[in-house]
């Protein structure tokens, strides 16, 4: 599978796995123009590495690898210039209004450890199946279950403490 020999195997490879990567990314940074670039990063790294990938049905478990990391990296840097920059920000942030189920979803799903948003955001805003996320991570399906399961009792907690009453 070579990646500058073959374009056409590239750009399928890129269509299969681009939304999931952004995906994936968006689940550490929480930000998509960010995940964007994160997942476009990812790509540009596993053309230069494919040569070292020796099984090629792990394509999407490597990829995700490589754009997790590449996430981190971005949220190091992101936090890194924060800091620098803290004091010429301003201290009045206006938040977002808390009203509305939405919003509530959002800020549950965004609070979560990154291993649980990344199936939420893969599963839920990308509709990706059980048996595709197990590609895409390279996870079991009872892992893939169990995360799940516990980021939905997460946000479902999330949601009674912000006053929204759910059936048991």
């Amino acid at each position: 599978m070579a990646c500058w020999g073959d374009v056409a195997a590239l750009g399928r490879l890129y269509e299969r796995y681009y939304a999931a990567m952004v995906w994936i990314a968006y689940a550490v940074l929480l930000d998509r123009g960010l995940a964007e670039d994160a997942a476009q990063q990812a790509f540009a790294t596993a053309c230069e590495k494919m040569r070292g990938l020796r099984a090629h049905d792990r394509f999407g478990p490597w990829l995700a690898t490589i754009c997790r990391h590449a996430a981190q990296d971005m949220l190091r840097h992101r936090r890194r210039e924060a800091r620098l920059q803290k004091d010429h920000l301003e201290e009045n942030r206006v938040e977002p209004s808390r009203d509305g189920f939405d919003h509530a979803v959002k800020e549950a799903v965004d609070h979560l450890p990154a291993l649980y948003r990344e199936v939420v955001v893969l599963h839920y805003y990308q509709d990706l199946s059980y048996q595709e996320m197990e590609s895409v991570l390279g996870l079991s399906g009872d892992v893939v279950k169990g995360r799940l399961a516990r980021a939905r009792q997460r946000i479902q907690a999330h949601l009674r403490q912000e006053g929204f009453p759910l059936e048991r």
